[in-house]
């Protein structure tokens, strides 16, 4: 019976943990959705791409890739060109909230296990 109990309360903590590390990366999302309509429409001057360095240290290690990517990408080719303006988009936006819901899964595991 307390077996039950114990399994019942574990399934009740994992169940909330993923809601919880859904509801974060749903929240980066919506931030980044924000901050591209902000670059779209509210900005106008050159300096608006020194903006995406806000989301070095919220995506980091993740954002590494940005950096990388743009550095290894050289050269003045439109696709080259293509692939430098689309990269924070990918991983800001995609990576970004996948690696902060495995980070709070990550976390919240460690400390359930801790608990124990």
């Amino acid at each position: 019976m307390l077996r039950a109990v114990i399994a019942a309360r574990q399934r009740e903590i994992s169940l909330m943990l993923k809601s919880f590390a859904r509801g974060i990366a749903l929240l980066h999302v919506a931030l980044f959705i924000l901050f591209v309509l902000y670059l779209q429409f509210g900005t106008s001057d050159g300096q608006s791409r020194l903006l995406w360095t806000v989301w070095l240290p919220i995506d980091f290690p993740v954002s590494l890739i940005t950096l990388a990517g743009l550095d290894l990408v050289q050269g003045e080719s439109e696709l080259a060109s293509t692939f430098r303006r689309l990269l924070p988009f990918f991983v800001h936006g995609s990576l970004g909230p996948i690696w902060w819901y495995f980070l709070v899964m990550t976390i919240g595991r460690i400390f359930s296990r801790l608990h124990r």
